[in-house]
């Protein structure tokens, strides 16, 4: 179902201080939209909200608190008026392997990225359902497939994404008219592998090939007109998909092999680094991390999908218009008395 534009919507961004959120309301605001930034760090807000211009706000929030996910929105309806797509993006993360992980750290990355995306939804669907909006969950291809050192952010990712699909189904069976769109990132060039906590004594790195996060953020922002039930973005995360589905065997092969190694850049980090599991590292991150060197600014596999729903979707609007015209071509002449 295609959304009001953009440049029409009021859109909520979680996590919208830095990394891919920032992209995001970056862009959304670019084209028109006006934008609602959610985070924890508020210097980090207040630079996002000057940087997207005159209208943005900025909610300083955690979304693991489900009260705190209410006041995003109640802001942003006091603020807009309404909420047209709420992109729930917030995440952290944890490197450490699933037999060492500490509860207290496998349960805060699980009320973060998969909870804090459950309590968005459930605070913004009456406000959704009024504009007949989407609700856009920036997931990850890890959704698919767990991965060596990862076991927190890839169980997390898998819940939301077997969340939202029961949610869709409802959605269909009783009506309601919002959208729930998963967008399945590969790796990106954010500074979150600068503030994730690690235990291996090395510096995080994406696993390659590695991103930059404005080709990423263009095709989330193309489902806030046009829902994709699942968009996975980047060559990268395709070929985790169809090789999972493919020749799991094979993965955990390809994983025992290199998924240590392809996680860290080989450059020794305390294990104690400050990190922003449980509190935001203070200052301005921006979008883009250090990896800026091996990251490919276009992801011509994901353009070229697009292009084709794209180019679907006028072909179908042509079609009914046709039929439209057709039909009444076809009708017999009215007999006059």
């Amino acid at each position: 179902m295609t959304k009001k534009p953009l440049s029409e919507q009021v859109v909520v961004v979680t996590g919208g201080s830095a990394g891919l959120g920032r992209a995001i309301a970056r862009l959304a605001a670019h084209r028109g939209a006006r934008v609602v930034v959610a985070a924890r760090g508020d210097d980090a807000l207040k630079a996002t909200v000057a940087e997207l211009g005159p209208g943005s706000v900025a909610v300083e929030a955690d979304v693991s608190s489900f009260a705190d996910c209410r006041r995003i929105v109640e802001r942003a309806v006091e603020a807009c008026g309404r909420i047209d797509t709420f992109c729930a993006n917030a995440m952290v993360t944890v490197y450490q392997e699933a037999r060492s992980l500490e509860p207290e750290e496998l349960r805060r990355v699980l009320d973060v990225n998969f909870l804090g995306a459950v309590q968005c939804y459930w605070a913004s669907l009456p406000h959704l359902i009024e504009t007949r909006g989407t609700f856009a969950h920036v997931s990850s291809a890890l959704a698919y497939r767990g991965i060596p050192l990862q076991a927190a952010y890839c169980s997390s990712k898998a819940a939301g994404r077997a969340f939202f699909e029961s949610a869709r189904v409802e959605h269909r069976k009783h009506g309601i008219p919002v959208a729930i769109t998963l967008t399945l990132p590969g790796a990106i060039n954010t500074p979150q592998f600068d503030m994730a906590r690690q235990y291996i004594g090395k510096q995080p790195q994406p696993v390659p090939p590695i991103y930059e996060p404005e080709p990423f953020a263009e095709a989330v922002v193309h489902t806030f007109e046009h829902p994709v039930r699942e968009l996975p973005v980047g060559w990268g995360a395709q070929k985790l998909l169809w090789g999972q589905k493919l020749a799991p065997r094979l993965g955990d092969l390809v994983l025992l092999r290199n998924g240590w190694k392809g996680q860290h850049t080989g450059q020794d980090k305390r294990v104690g680094s400050p990190d922003n599991l449980d509190v935001p590292i203070p200052g301005d991150h921006g979008a883009r991390g250090r990896f800026s060197a091996q990251s490919r600014d276009r992801t011509i596999w994901t353009t070229l999908r697009l292009s084709r729903m794209v180019l679907g979707m006028a072909a179908v609007g042509v079609g009914l218009a046709t039929m439209g015209v057709t039909n009444g071509w076809a009708k017999p002449p009215v007999r006059r008395p």
